[in-house]
């Protein structure tokens, strides 16, 4: 009985084409292992592609149109193939398409011969089927994880693959490139953030310095201050102890006075008893008369000063600052015309016809008298267009010597006659008697006479402007300039600044006459002329040497500032009548007066 081989089923239509290298494989499987050694004896055509040998795995042969292999999906996809000829793989035809080899005839003649047999033995002996391996799974399109083949890319599409890479790396560069601007800028803004910190800083620093500064100033003042004001409370009690002390003193002699008088009184009832006794009131009125005269004593005999020493000294320098910024200014105030071309004024006349010429030295004496004959000389004769520190030397002089006159009267701003009246009786009592009754009777004169005339002040100061604006004005004639600015503002400033001086003076005038009775201040001003001494003037020219070093022998010119010195009784021989002879007074030089020598203008001049 034969066994008829059941058809092996049919492939999924999606496995046919996996299944077309196959064929000889198969066939090989189904025959007996007589037949199957009998056909690898033989050729066999060659209708398709060899099977893969052992070990080795198959790959299926592709067509343009056929989907990559698993193992190729697996790997991944491959680069395109290169585009020269001999490096492309020649393509094999299809398996169809191929011829078969022509057989051995010996190996025909076998097999035409014993077909049918050879049939009827397979069929007849054929075992049971064997069961086929499963198929390979294929990739499909739409299965997960498909990749299509790399298609071959025309020229002219990867040239423009190209230039879109070549845009996009363009477009990287200049995105860097506004980046790194963006962070240049961000770089500047912080540097200049913290240049700015660091100058708040320092000024915040610089701030504070000057604070501590002007902190560590004012303490400082208020110590000076501090100092003065302890020294003052100790002079007050030191004069109120001798005040106690001269009290008790004036006491003792009463209490002895009245014990004499008592004495006296008491033999005079014992030695005669008809007389008869003599009244109490007699007693009283002598005690009532010795206590008034001890008490208009002490008005004359107290010592107690208002202003001390150094705020003497202090009014003086700021005096002679005043001066010398007035004299500043009025020189930047005025143009210095060349000596051909300056006109020269005649007191308050206009200039005659063909005054161009320089003024003669009679005629400069005449303006200035109160400079000295070679200052006057050298205002009227040398060029000041260039430098005009001669003519603020003048202007200082003037100015200093005009309020030195002014602190030597009694009385600022009173009659002449009268002020050198008051003058002399001073100058008689500051000899003949104490320095507190001296000094008392002068400050109660000199304030009675500002109670009996209440515009005196006024008319002090006012006097004193015009006087020192008469004076700078005569020097400017002299030494031929025109103001610059010929309005009423440069005259008004000029006029205030004097004020402010003529102030100071009436100021000074006041507290050396009323508020100071220990000692008497007197201004100094050197005389022109004068052999200069290094121990009462200083040189104004010394820079910075020591002052009156190898000037000693030199003549004086003017003077630019004032000095200051303290005049004290202290002689025992009061009521006495005979003049000074120079030891009954003591005198200190308390600030010196600043002078020009003649060697220095000449210096200036050459």
């Amino acid at each position: 009985m034969q066994v008829r081989s059941q058809p092996a089923e049919a492939s999924p239509p999606h496995q046919q084409k996996y299944e077309r290298w196959l064929p000889s494989a198969r066939a090989q499987e189904e025959q007996t292992p007589l037949a199957r050694r009998q056909s690898q004896r033989q050729p066999q055509p060659q209708s398709g592609p060899l099977p893969p040998k052992r070990g080795q795995q198959h790959q299926p042969q592709q067509h343009q149109n056929q989907q990559p292999s698993v193992q190729r999906q697996l790997q991944g996809p491959r680069s395109p193939p290169r585009r020269n000829a001999e490096f492309q793989q020649p393509q094999q035809p299809h398996p169809q398409q191929q011829q078969p080899q022509p057989r051995h005839r010996s190996h025909r003649r076998t097999n035409h011969g014993n077909r049918r047999s050879y049939a009827s033995t397979t069929s007849a002996s054929a075992s049971p089927p064997v069961a086929s391996p499963p198929p390979l799974p294929v990739p499909v399109p739409n299965m997960p994880g498909y990749e299509s083949p790399p298609r071959r890319m025309k020229p002219v599409e990867l040239c423009k693959q190209l230039e879109r890479s070549l845009k996009e790396v363009q477009e990287l560069l200049r995105t860097r490139e506004k980046e790194v601007e963006v962070l240049k800028q961000q770089r500047d803004r912080i540097l200049v953030e913290r240049e700015r910190e660091k100058d708040k800083r320092l000024d915040s620093e610089r701030a504070e310095s000057e604070r501590v500064r002007e902190v560590d100033m004012v303490r400082r003042e208020l110590e000076s201050v501090k100092r003065e004001r302890d020294r003052l409370v100790l002079e007050r009690e030191r004069d109120k102890q001798l005040e106690r002390e001269r009290e008790r003193e004036r006491e003792r002699e009463r209490q002895r006075e009245r014990e004499r008088q008592t004495r006296e009184r008491t033999g005079s009832i014992r030695r005669s008893r008809s007389q008869a006794p003599s009244s109490i009131y007699s007693s009283m009125t002598t005690e009532t008369e010795t206590i008034a005269h001890a008490r208009s004593l002490d008005v004359f005999l107290t010592k107690t000063d208002s202003w001390s020493g150094a705020q003497v000294i202090q009014a003086v320098e700021d005096l002679n600052a005043e001066i010398t910024h007035f004299a500043a200014s009025a020189t930047e105030s005025c143009v210095f015309l060349p000596r051909n071309a300056s006109v020269r004024r005649r007191g308050r006349g206009q200039p005659p016809p063909g005054s161009q010429a320089t003024m003669g030295l009679d005629e400069a004496l005449d303006i200035v008298p109160w400079l000295s004959p070679s200052l006057a000389k050298v205002l009227t004769t040398h060029e000041h267009s260039t430098d005009p520190l001669l003519v603020q030397l003048a202007l200082q002089a003037s100015v200093a010597t005009c309020c030195a006159r002014s602190l030597s009267l009694f009385c600022v701003g009173f009659p002449a006659k009268l002020d050198g009246l008051l003058g002399r009786v001073y100058a008689q009592l500051a000899v003949t008697e104490p320095q507190p009754t001296s000094s008392r009777w002068r400050a109660l004169t000199h304030r009675s006479i500002r109670t009996l005339y209440p515009g005196l002040e006024e008319y002090a100061i006012t006097e004193l402007v015009a006087t020192m604006l008469k004076w700078a004005a005569a020097v400017f004639d002299a030494s031929g300039c025109s103001p610059k600015d010929k309005s009423d503002s440069s005259t008004s400033i000029l006029r205030s600044q004097l004020r402010r001086i003529a102030e100071a003076v009436y100021k000074l005038s006041l507290v050396t006459r009323e508020d100071i009775l220990s000692t008497n201040f007197e201004v100094v001003l050197a005389e022109t002329g004068a052999v200069f001494e290094g121990a009462n003037m200083s040189n104004a020219f010394s820079d910075g040497h020591a002052p009156g070093a190898s000037r000693e022998g030199e003549k004086v010119l003017c003077t630019t500032e004032l000095g200051l010195k303290c005049v004290t009784r202290r002689g025992k021989n009061y009521g006495s009548a005979e003049k000074d002879d120079g030891e009954s007074f003591e005198r200190r030089l308390l600030l010196q007066p600043k002078v020009v020598l003649e060697e220095a203008v000449d210096a200036i001049v050459g």
